[in-house]
């Protein structure tokens, strides 16, 4: 995955929450944007805390090689954080 193209999609306003793809088959719903860190090879996302709707705080981070990244799909608008960011 480049990094131009997963820096769009976390800076889109307004925000659409999105689900990222792994080639190992694992997948992460990013709901809140501030709550990921991108750097130039990979992205530390953050993993909301249970029953939290702070985006601000999360219960742990996984490091993501931006290589590993095989697709971005749109969250659909009723599951998306509702205005938070």
């Amino acid at each position: 995955m480049q990094r131009d193209t997963l820096q769009e999609w976390l800076k889109r306003r307004p925000f659409q929450a999105f689900r990222v793809y792994l080639a190992d088959g694992r997948t992460f719903d990013i709901r809140y944007p501030r709550m990921n860190l991108l750097a130039q090879t990979f992205i530390k996302i953050g993993i909301p805390e249970p029953n939290s709707t702070d985006p601000l705080i999360c219960d742990y981070t996984e490091y993501v090689p931006l290589a590993q990244i095989t697709q971005l799909e749109p969250l659909p608008a009723a599951s998306a954080a509702t205005g938070r960011e």
